[in-house]
């Protein structure tokens, strides 16, 4: 219900964030900060202001871009590697084509994970985040799968269509990975257990905090 509360919200948020992909610069970024107010309503129950999703994207700008990169390369390499191994007289082409294949598909899988898992950590390391994505995904790969295609019919929908995009399509996307991410970690005890941490911690006279970097499901 939370995206249909404040529809106009992600209306707004996802045509601001798609006119920042127009400019290539600002798309990574902006993409991130969106994620992050996504985590925010999807655990904290809180919306975001624009002034936090301005900060959100200056803060995240640098690794956002190197998530990016990772990715341009992974697609640069996947059809080049394909071809290499068409050409060559081998009788192991077709599976070590298949092998490419399945590990560019889990590659991609794994990166629905990856920012919100960046989010759920208070050090934003972008290795531990992918780490613990691929350990969510190995651990239950059923639900990863599902969440995937879902994930991808909506984008092709947002692609192909502009209604999708105007009812808040990339909005949705982040809410639907960001509960994702939470529900994996509230199935496995880890947010449990970083709520009785954080509580111990506070009793003793420390502040309580949101977990950092989740131990891999």
């Amino acid at each position: 219900m939370d995206w249909w509360d404040a529809w106009v919200h992600w209306t707004g948020t996802g045509l601001v964030w798609f006119l920042c992909w127009l400019t290539l610069l600002l798309g990574p970024p902006a993409t991130f900060s969106l994620v992050s107010a996504a985590y925010r309503m999807a655990v904290r129950g809180e919306s975001s202001h624009w002034r936090e999703l301005a900060a959100d994207a200056r803060r995240y700008f640098g690794v956002s871009w190197l998530w990016m990169v990772l990715n341009l390369i992974v697609l640069a390499l996947a059809p080049l590697n394909l071809n290499f191994y068409a050409r060559l007289p081998s009788p192991w082409n077709g599976l070590i084509q298949g092998l490419l294949l399945l590990l560019t598909g889990l590659w991609f899988v794994v990166q629905l994970f990856t920012v919100p898992f960046l989010m759920e950590q208070k050090h934003k390391h972008l290795g531990i985040a992918m780490r613990n994505a691929l350990y969510t995904v190995l651990a239950a790969p059923g639900f990863s799968i599902v969440l995937s295609i879902v994930a991808l019919i909506i984008a092709a929908l947002s692609v192909a269509l502009v209604a999708p995009l105007l009812l808040g399509g990339p909005g949705f996307l982040a809410l639907l990975a960001c509960h994702a991410v939470n529900e994996r970690l509230e199935t496995y005890g880890i947010r449990d257990q970083a709520v009785k941490s954080g509580a111990k911690s506070g009793a003793n006279g420390g502040a309580s905090s949101p977990p950092g970097e989740p131990p891999g499901p």
